[in-house]
């Protein structure tokens, strides 16, 4: 169940699963479209949903992609699910869009500057070598070949390392960038304050003095007095994001996460708000990030991909197919020409996906969408929606992921650590932010082969879990105690 509400906190409007909320927000959306749940392939009842999510939403998903109306379904969705948000005080509950309009004073903010220009000289470890700006065209031509990247990705790279750094370098001075989330793992909060950026840290904890002193940090760092708690200071939030613009467009990016008690879902959420109440002149860019593990529309090139390698798997994925053990079911939901990954992992939650399915990759093409169709006098925000490989964080701390970790190489799935992960979607988020074409959400991704895997990720992780903890025992002690 979601943590009850308390007095002055972003909460859900009515103590209920994840799994309940995201049914009703799926079927609310559907229903407003003047469609049946049926046509969708969405179960009717909440407790069929729960048990069976993980492989309903992909096949919802193809099934949404390949409608005429698929983007009217997207907005009746969004709302539906951003309706459950709501801000609660004094024994009062209105929802969180309501609450945003109540006039707050911005936190104090304190800067700190290093004083000099700065820029970003990127540094990726991969397959054992340290990769620099410079060979950025030739690891992205590597990370396509090798299946961990998207063909649009790889493209990206090399467009970076072409058109957007100076020798090696990347330079993002006079960017003011207001980081939801600073200190999540993710975020490359860091990078941008070396590529001389205003950075505003908006987090609930403080940054670490090596931020604050480091001197290969030449950007300036904006840190508000108090901790800019997104799910008790809103309002506050939204203050200060105005009040620190001074006028000027801001680079928006929304990293903020933690697992348990629905938080997925409520930071989501609150951070979909205060983009959505913003003045559109006061926002250049919304950046995020979405999980290799949520449904995600693939490339023809991907699905045939996906069939090379079902075709040629080893004899020991073969044989544990038959035996049931690895499931014979795709790789990938299809609709007509349409083909999404089958990769939920129902181990993350229903909050997780919620958050990432609802409040990630249906919003970006919401927002994507909005911005197309701006008033060409008043043009929209861009939006950098790309997907980020599975990266060993402290979020991913449980005995299964971690031997799963270790037995992803049998699927020729790769996961990334945090720094790999942080400096290459760093570089594709500039890269969406700076190229000429509007980017469009989903089409670059770092998904590690999750993408191309012939199997749902579901069934594949177990597989993996099971080689990791024959591999290394002492993982089965953690298992034993949780």
């Amino acid at each position: 169940m979601s943590e009850p509400l308390q007095p002055g906190n972003v909460g859900l409007v009515k103590d209920r699963s994840a799994s309940e909320i995201l049914h009703t927000a799926l079927h609310e959306g559907v229903r407003a479209t003047g469609l049946a749940a049926a046509e969708l392939g969405l179960p009717v009842e909440p407790a069929e949903f729960r048990k069976t999510y993980a492989e309903v939403l992909p096949h919802f998903e193809a099934a949404r992609l390949s409608h005429h109306n698929r983007h009217l379904i997207a907005n009746h969705i969004v709302a539906a699910l951003q309706n459950q948000i709501v801000w609660q005080e004094a024994g009062s509950k209105v929802p969180i869009a309501a609450a945003l309009e109540v006039q707050a004073e911005p936190l104090p903010v304190e800067m700190h500057s290093r004083g000099k220009a700065g820029v970003w000289q990127p540094r990726l470890h991969y397959g054992g070598k340290e990769w620099s700006g410079a060979t950025l065209d030739v690891l992205g031509r590597l990370l396509v070949e090798r299946e961990v990247i998207s063909a649009a990705a790889g493209e990206a790279l090399v467009y970076v390392k072409n058109h957007m750094l100076d020798r090696g370098s990347l330079s993002l001075r006079g960017r003011r960038i207001a980081m939801l989330g600073a200190g999540a793992e993710m975020a490359p909060t860091r990078h941008w304050l070396e590529a001389g950026a205003d950075v505003l840290w908006l987090d609930a904890a403080e940054p670490p003095e090596s931020l604050r002193t480091a001197s290969g940090v030449s950007g300036r760092l904006f840190v508000p007095e108090r901790p800019a708690n997104l799910l008790s200071r809103p309002a506050e939030v939204l203050a200060t994001l105005k009040a620190w613009s001074n006028g000027e467009p801001l680079d928006l990016g929304l990293y903020a996460y933690a697992p348990g008690q629905a938080r997925e879902m409520r930071l989501t959420g609150v951070m979909n708000a205060l983009v959505d109440v913003m003045p559109r002149e006061l926002i250049r860019t919304v950046t995020l990030l979405v999980s290799p593990t949520t449904p995600t529309a693939l490339t023809a090139e991907e699905v045939s991909a996906m069939q090379i390698r079902l075709r040629t798997r080893p004899v020991w994925q073969k044989l544990l197919a038959f035996s049931g053990v690895l499931s014979r079911a795709q790789g990938c939901a299809q609709r007509g020409d349409v083909a999404v990954s089958s990769t939920v992992v129902d181990i993350q939650g229903a909050s997780y996906q919620a958050a990432q399915y609802v409040g990630k990759v249906l919003t970006a093409e919401c927002w994507y969408r909005r911005s197309l169709e701006a008033n060409p006098a008043r043009e929209g925000f861009r939006v950098s929606a790309n997907s980020a490989a599975v990266t060993r964080t402290r979020s991913l701390e449980h005995p299964v992921f971690a031997a799963a970790f270790i037995g992803t190489s049998a699927f020729a799935v790769e996961t990334l650590e945090p720094e790999q992960s942080r400096a290459l979607n760093g570089l594709l988020a500039v890269h969406d932010w700076l190229h000429p074409d509007v980017p469009v959400p989903g089409k670059i991704r770092v998904h590690g082969g999750a993408h191309v895997l012939p199997y749902p990720l579901k069934s594949a992780l177990m597989v993996a879990a099971a080689i990791g903890f024959a591999r290394s025992p002492r993982l089965l002690a953690g298992l034993l105690k949780g």
